[in-house]
């Protein structure tokens, strides 16, 4: 059989493609489309230079798109219209221009994909563009299921709820007929097929009842990390200008435990809500060495304050241990001439690439072959 065409749009670093691959897709991808520099480095580095297009998706032609005929169009639209730490504008948001120019596409072409994956942040689903979005697809004959997931679920000690819409063009049909709701569930998934109820706090204190609450068993945060050995601490250290001013917001987590907080695009550059801290030092308890330093810190004694602070050997996490925690395979490397913010960046404006190809392969599926 001939691969399946595919166009992958906000390609980022590759999460698309590392995806279908993992769900043993035969496809080829015509183009990967980007305008960040540094995230087409990254993927040219992993896949080669040739599939690469580096220009705005909507300086294309509808006659381009038609031409191509892809079978499959995966997206990662830009997330901050839709995200709780930005404006949420939505469609009206600058950054949703090239996401509604190719709603406009599809809708004007002749050589449709047969197939649609759609990701973004927890929101899109309240946004206008998803209205937008769907009333494209429901013009355009096509049927969908709507999705909000969490790598959790798959057992990855990782929170990173998404929306996903998964869209066949009929007579093509799913396996399980579309229930017009949004699922917390994969149908017929192996993995995935049980509700996921997330009863999550920002604490350590819930963190049993949240792998009791799991339909899976949650692994834990080491299984993902570099051999300690391997990692420079003194690189990855938290500065101590960082531990004494804004230590009191981090989300420290402990090799042995079973959670991490979403990775984002600050992480690195900012101290709060951009992903967990990692804290190498299992046997001190965090909160009673924190109190212990606020209490030397507000004597006058900062020295004392930031010794405790050590103490606790707090580091980011390697952006091979973010990667792990996301679903790449240990052949994605970053090329030498990116620097580490710039690795952190394209990583958390990335997907969880085992969560996606348990939608890939479900996409797949029909009625006929589950």
């Amino acid at each position: 059989m001939t691969p399946l065409k595919m166009l992958e749009f906000y390609s980022g670093i590759g999460g698309m493609h590392y995806a279908a691959t993992l769900a043993d897709w035969d496809f080829e991808v015509v183009k990967a489309f980007d305008i960040n520099n540094v995230a087409n480095d990254i993927y040219k580095h992993n896949f080669g230079p040739k599939t690469v297009g580096q220009r705005q998706i909507e300086a294309l032609t509808l006659e381009y798109y038609d031409k191509v005929a892809a079978d499959i169009w995966t997206m990662s639209p830009p997330c901050q219209p839709y995200s709780r730490l930005g404006l949420q504008k939505g469609s009206q948001d600058a950054r949703s221009r090239s996401f509604l120019h190719l709603l406009q596409v599809l809708e004007g072409m002749k050589n449709r994909p047969k197939y649609i994956l759609v990701e973004n942040v927890k929101g899109f689903e309240e946004s206008d563009s998803r209205d937008l979005l769907v009333d494209s697809l429901n013009r355009c004959n096509y049927t969908f299921q709507e999705f909000l997931l969490t790598p959790l679920q798959l057992g990855i000690p990782n929170s990173r709820m998404r929306y996903y819409l998964l869209a066949k063009q009929k007579p093509l049909s799913f396996v399980q007929p579309p229930t017009n709701t949004i699922l917390g569930f994969i149908p017929k998934s192996t993995h995935m097929s049980t509700e996921f109820i997330d009863n999550r706090t920002r604490t350590l204190d819930n963190e049993d009842a949240l792998v009791a609450l799991s339909a899976v068993q949650i692994g834990s945060v080491s299984r993902y990390l570099e051999p300690e050995a391997t990692v420079n601490f003194d690189s990855h250290a938290i500065p101590d200008k960082t531990l004494l001013k804004h230590g009191h917001v981090f989300d420290i987590v402990k090799p042995s435990t079973h959670r991490s907080c979403c990775f984002t695009k600050g992480y690195y550059h900012y101290a709060e809500a951009t992903g967990s801290i990692l804290q190498m030092n299992e046997d001190l308890l965090t909160a009673e060495t924190f109190d212990k330093a606020a209490e030397a810190k507000n004597k006058g004694n900062e020295q004392e304050a930031l010794e405790l602070l050590r103490s606790l050997r707090l580091r980011y996490f390697t952006p091979r241990e973010v990667a792990n925690l996301m679903g790449f395979p240990d052949t994605f490397t970053f090329p030498d001439s990116s620097t580490i913010k710039q690795r952190y960046r394209t990583l958390g404006n990335s997907i969880n690439v085992r969560l996606v190809s348990e939608l890939m392969s479900y996409l797949m599926k029909t009625p006929n072959k589950s």
